[in-house]
Order: C-alpha cells, then structure tokens, then sequence
C-alpha cells in the first residue's frame, strides 16, 4: 500500500513537470515566432508620412504627392552601366537621383549608402541613377569619368552631364543633391549633402510601398482622382513647344500632320502630359480626318468633357481628368458600338506598344 502511494505521488509530479515543460516549450515557441514577425511589423512602421505643409521645393521632409512636381526629363549624355533611360521609361518604378562627380569627397562619401540602397531596393523597384555633373574641366571627359566610375565601383547606371542642363532643369547648386522621385515621375524628397541616409531609406520604403497604390488608378485603367496641378513655367520644362501649345493652350496641330494619325500598331495611348492611359489601339478607327480617332476611353474616368462655345461652334472638349491638357474634341458621328468620334491631337499623347 505504501509503494503504490509513493508511485502515485511520483506520477503526479512527473505529469506536472511534464505539463510545465511543455508550456514553458509552447511559450518560447511563440516568442520566436513573434521575434520572427517582428522586421515585418519593423519595416510597416518604417514609412514616412508626407509633411502636410512642404512645398514642392521642400528639403529633408516627404513632400505629399497633391504638391509634388513633375521632374524635369533627363538632358542626353552618355551612359555607363546601362543602356539609354529616360524617366518615362522607368514610370512605375521609384528612382534616386544623385547629383555628383567622381571627385568630388563629399559625393564619394555617400557611395557606401547608396549602393547599399541600390542592392537593397533594386529588385523591389529601386532605380538609382547618378547624374555625373562636373564641377572642372578636367571631369568632362568620358575616359576619366569611366575610369572614376570604376575605381569607385559603382555599379548603378550613371548620365554625364557635361552642359549641366539636367543640373539646371532641377535648380540644383551645389555637390552632391539627392532627388527621390515616385512611380509617377513626381519629386517626393530632397536632400542637399551628405547625411540623412536612413530618412532617404525609409523615404525609398515609402515610396515603394506608396507607389503600388498610387499607380493602381493607371495599372486598373481607372483615374484614382488626385490631379496634378503645374505652373505654365513647369510645364514648358516637361514638353516642347508643340505640346504646350496643344495641351496648355488648347491648340490644335495640322489635320494630316500628327504622329499618330496613321499608327494602325496594338498598343495604349498615355496623356503626353502625365501619362495617364487614356485610350487603346483595339478601339482607333480610321475616321479620314487627319486626326487619331477612337470611338471610346479607357475608362471615362480618365477623360473629362467639356463645353466648348470657341470660334462661333458648340462643340464638346475633351480634357485629360488628371492634369487637365486639353486632348482634343468628341463627336457624335463615330462608328457603332458608342457612334462617338474621341478626335485626338497626336501631340497630346504618347503612345506605348503592346
């Protein structure tokens, strides 16, 4: 009787303990997990909000996309480490803009962060660019810049800029200036220096966040409903001559002269002026008027229509929705299934293969 009493108090403690081990277990079980989770939570908490009261020439804050500017076009120069980019071609990516020269020591103290930023972010939608701007003589020419660039080891793609006019399109004055620029090619941060390297990642975290959402309206067909408000002066920067005339001052080109008005290739048609989609290949006719026509948008969204009593006429204009460059006009004698002729000018748009 005495020894079963003695086992059963032994079993007793023996399943206590065992109870006791697998609890503590199941409890640092959790705590690795929740240790695990935690860059996650880290990084969602790493975002920047936009400084409600920046300007567009704001520095060292997130400038909110409503007030941001579209950056001014990259001037040709001969490119290292990659072939021709324009800004166009990188929308739906963020990019960093470095102004620099290979010689100068405050931009070469920068490099550790932005290679660092380059083989962190490339691959989630990064492109860092540097703009090789020379403060001397002796720094415009190709074979010493190339040898610079390699005895840096820069890798990311680098512009020369030897007339200094991508320099002068972004008011930049003194070595090195950062530029931040978001999915839509608009100027979100800025930074003149060395130092605020961590702002700049959690600004480029940002963004890259940021940037799916703010280009769900274009990769949806669909205007998300922020415009885009510019000074006459800006965009005069961002088109030539033609195009301003066109989407700024409600011009109209040449019946028979435009780009597109005999393009029959499958692809989108972009406003020349902020690149929303507006119109697709699948719906251009030839309407014999000189002018791309297309009997239907995108989305209706995306275009706004307008009254237009000019020149003694009742006509409808028809009006980017985003930025509001005037595209061209509608008419109600289109082919089936809408009967509406959407007669564009060719320099109020850019259109981009299938």
């Amino acid at each position: 009787m005495k020894n079963r009493l003695i086992l059963g108090v032994l079993f007793i403690v023996v399943t206590v303990s065992v109870v006791f081990i697998i609890g503590r277990s199941r409890q640092a079980a959790s705590a690795v997990n929740l240790g695990e989770a935690r860059p996650a939570a880290e990084e969602a908490t790493n975002l920047v909000p936009a400084d409600a009261s920046a300007t567009p020439d704001s520095t060292d804050v997130l400038i909110p996309a409503e007030k941001a500017r579209m950056a001014p076009a990259l001037a040709s120069g001969t490119w290292l480490n990659s072939e021709t980019l324009t800004l166009e071609k990188l929308r739906g990516r963020v990019v960093y803009l470095e102004f620099w020269t290979f010689s100068c020591s405050n931009c070469i103290n920068t490099l550790p962060a932005i290679k660092g930023y380059d083989a962190k972010f490339r691959e989630k939608g990064l492109v860092v660019i540097g703009v090789q701007s020379p403060e001397f003589e002796s720094e415009k020419s190709l074979e010493t810049i190339k040898r610079g660039v390699a005895r840096l080891d820069v890798k990311y793609p680098v512009v020369t800029d030897n007339e200094m006019k991508t320099w002068d399109a972004y008011g930049v004055n003194a070595w090195p200036t950062i530029f931040i620029l978001d999915k839509q090619g608009r100027i979100r941060y800025k930074h003149v220096g060395e130092g605020a390297y961590a702002m700049q990642e959690r600004v480029i975290q940002t963004l890259l966040a940021e940037g799916d959402k703010a280009m769900s309206s274009t990769t949806n067909d669909e205007f998300g409903g922020t415009k885009i408000v510019r000074s006459d002066e800006e965009w005069r920067k961002l088109l030539t001559p033609e195009q301003f005339h066109v989407l700024r001052e409600k011009g109209t080109e040449r019946a028979f002269t435009g780009e597109y008005a005999d393009n029959h290739e499958a692809g989108d048609y972009y406003c020349r002026a902020c690149h929303l989609k507006l119109f697709s290949s699948k719906t251009k006719f030839e309407s014999g008027t000189g002018w791309p026509s297309f009997y239907e948008p995108i989305n209706k969204k995306n275009v706004t229509e307008i009254a237009d009593r000019s020149y003694g006429m009742v006509r409808t204009e028809v009006v980017c929705s985003r930025c509001g460059s005037h595209l061209g006009h509608v008419f109600d004698d289109g082919p089936q299934p809408t009967g509406l002729r959407y007669c564009m000018n060719s320099a109020s748009l850019k259109f981009e293969k299938s």
